[in-house]
């Protein structure tokens, strides 16, 4: 996509002579004005200007000092623009000055505050006017060089691409937190977004705290029956494909589709006859049991093609080959080895049961809480996820529209690590749809494709409503991707040439990239690329919650869980307001960033 800038075309020439002359004129015209040597008359600056060059004024040494003063006058205001310019210049990042080239206000009609509140008063039916820009959608950055703060709407999905460190907790995660009127989903590998936002949200409904591996110091508050759901061997697979793609962190193997088809009957089995996971596990250890089986027939899922005869047909295998996809299936519940584990799938004294069908439709925050990796929770963080997210679609579909309100956003940072859900590429959108929006946070594309495999992030990187790239990725494939996406810019040439007719000038058009790969690659701390569906890329600053409304309460929350927990980078702060067409044509004037050849 081309666009069209500034450039040193001939209709910028010609307005630079012209004007060049005008202030010719006027700076003759002033000393006459002043002095009134012998035969000026008062006429205007032009006339006072034919009258020098005929002899019908005369110019004086008092005509003289004036211009000389008024020079000096002009060249002192133009040094303190000139030092203004650089001082301002100086503390904004030079990526800014290609904002003008990128997606304009008017390209933006779904991320403004005015499009977000209409689409809010059209999706939320309980919503009574004034809508507040907390029921409007989930803050997302603030474009440039406008300075309009930009929201998802309730329908949109995100996907955060940024390398670690790069402001995606402090301007994305917590802030969209505290602010959802509804209950709240998140997900992390450590306790910094728990710590900041929990004092919040307490304010708002009850908090549920899912840290099995116990990182942020807090013991087991909940336990969670992950097999209530289960009903048919449909919604034993989802719980199977959890398992399956949470453990795996090589690929897959040749036997990872026997043993998921393996571990859906024998959960099914155990959901039916009252069993827990812990039995499904023990199963799986027992390549010859026929219990699970005869359950399943007593329990109606027996007969011609059914799950029963499924396991019937696996128990009857021979032993080397039986032997293989039992292991697979108990290499993906490996994890319930762990007693800690154990206890969080199974009924605990006093302890309160999780249930994601009350959840969805309350305005509780469940926050989990896990490191990936073989052996970890992951993939039961991954199932908990995908449960909350079925539950509250079926919620959804109870409700005018067919979509949740208040909505339930998901921020799954590191969802790569900890929430390998197999479907969510082709399920982003679907939630979004049924007002369970998703901003997930990934490190870099190539962490994706590892996950859901090529086709897998692309599909999910176009499923995607809002794309924003906030720097710190290396990957030259990625990062050519993304500047193909921000397009080209038309940049006028000028080539001067010499000959035996005399010196020649020609002018012509050529595309130039808005930002080469090297560009993006050292993007400037609080900057980010964002990048809509069917709208022009904008370049946006991201917003830390520090300039947010809710500062001092995320500041009490974390004077109460981590005192030492407030991180903020310099490179968030504001910086002067300086436009930035107004700053590229002084970059010109001074001689940087010329389009001329």
């Amino acid at each position: 996509m081309a666009r069209s800038g500034p450039s040193s075309g001939s209709g910028e020439q010609a307005a630079l002579f012209f004007g060049g002359i005008g202030l010719a004129v006027l700076g003759v015209w002033v000393p006459l004005q002043i002095a009134d040597p012998p035969g000026y008359d008062g006429a205007g600056p032009v006339g006072a200007v034919l009258s020098l060059f005929t002899g019908k004024v005369q110019w004086t040494g008092e005509c003289t000092l004036v211009l000389v003063a008024e020079l000096l006058v002009l060249l002192t205001l133009a040094g303190a623009g000139w030092l203004l310019w650089r001082r301002l210049r100086g503390r904004r990042p030079r990526i800014d000055r290609k904002a003008r080239h990128m997606a304009r206000r008017g390209d933006l009609d779904r991320l403004t505050p005015e499009a977000v509140r209409a689409s809010a008063a059209r999706l939320r039916p309980s919503l009574t006017e004034p809508i507040s820009p907390a029921d409007s959608g989930i803050p997302l950055c603030e474009a440039l060089p406008s300075g309009t703060p930009l929201r998802l709407d309730w329908e949109s999905t995100g996907l955060d691409l940024a390398g670690p460190r790069r402001g995606k907790t402090t301007t994305r995660i917590i802030p969209g937190i505290v602010e959802a009127p509804g209950p709240v989903l998140s997900t992390s590998n450590k306790p910094d977004v728990l710590d900041a936002t929990r004092g919040v949200r307490e304010t708002k409904g009850k908090v549920w705290i899912g840290d099995p591996q116990g990182l942020s110091g807090i013991d087991q508050e909940f336990w969670i029956d992950y097999l209530r759901p289960v009903t048919s061997i449909t919604d034993a697979r989802r719980l199977a494909e959890a398992f399956s793609a949470g453990e795996r962190t090589d690929g897959k193997n040749e036997w990872d589709l026997y043993a998921e088809a393996l571990l859906a009957t024998l959960i099914l089995a155990a959901a039916a006859s009252g069993r827990t996971l812990l039995d499904v596990y023990d199963w799986t250890t027992k390549p010859g049991d026929d219990e699970p089986a005869l359950l399943l027939e007593q329990h109606g899922h027996g007969g011609p093609a059914s799950p029963a005869s499924a396991l019937w047909g696996n128990i009857n295998k021979p032993d080397k080959f039986r032997g293989s996809i039992y292991g697979t299936a108990q290499e993906m519940l490996v994890c319930l080895q762990e007693p800690r584990y154990q206890r969080w799938v199974t009924p605990q004294p006093g302890l309160p049961e999780f249930k994601p069908e009350e959840f969805v439709v309350s305005t509780d925050t469940l926050y989990l809480v896990s490191e990936g990796g073989p052996g970890s929770p992951a993939p039961l963080i991954a199932a908990l996820v995908d449960a909350v997210h079925e539950a509250g679609s079926r919620a959804a579909m109870r409700m005018p529209g067919r979509r949740l309100d208040p909505p339930l956003p998901s921020f799954l940072d590191e969802v790569a690590n900890i929430v390998r859900i197999k479907r969510l590429p082709q399920q982003f959108s679907f939630y979004g749809s049924r007002g369970l929006p998703i901003v997930a946070a990934l490190q870099n594309y190539a962490q994706g494709v590892g996950v859901w495999g090529k086709e897998g992030m692309e599909a999910l990187f176009a499923a995607t409503n809002v794309v924003t790239y906030s720097g710190g990725i290396k990957d030259p494939t990625f990062l050519r991707m993304i500047s193909e996406l921000i397009g080209d810019r038309d940049v006028m040439v000028r080539s001067v040439s010499t000959g035996r007719s005399g010196r020649s000038v020609s002018q012509q058009t050529r595309k130039e990239r808005i930002l080469t790969v090297a560009e993006l690659a050292a993007l400037a701390f609080g900057r980010t690329i964002v990048i809509p569906s069917g709208a022009p890329v904008v370049l946006g600053r991201s917003i830390p919650w520090q300039e947010g409304p809710h500062a001092q309460a995320i500041r009490d929350s974390l004077a109460r869980f981590d005192p030492a927990g407030e991180h903020y980078d310099a490179g968030l702060a504001p910086v002067p307001d300086l436009d930035l067409n107004v700053a590229a044509d002084l970059d010109s004037v001074f001689g940087e960033g010329s389009s001329s050849r």
